[in-house]
């Protein structure tokens, strides 16, 4: 998420022309888009990131929805 915040700085201080970043190529300023695409694409996934943030999700779900069923029997 960092890179992403860099990225788009970096963007908009090329279409603002303000210096040093008007002095780039655009090269250097997509760069950062890039490699976020390249690490939401695969490298994610090749480290199981994604898998284990959606079994974590579905784990805290279940227990949101235990809570809420004991919750609503009065335990």
């Amino acid at each position: 998420m960092p890179l992403a915040v860099i990225a788009v700085i970096i963007l908009v201080m090329k279409i603002a022309e303000i210096n040093p970043v008007a002095n780039w190529s655009w090269f250097w300023v997509l760069l950062p888009f890039g490699l976020l695409a390249f690490w939401w694409e695969f490298l994610s996934k090749w480290i199981g990131w994604d898998k284990r943030a959606a079994t974590q999700k579905i784990a805290e779900d279940a227990r949101a929805a235990e809570e809420l069923k004991k919750k609503n029997r009065g335990f």
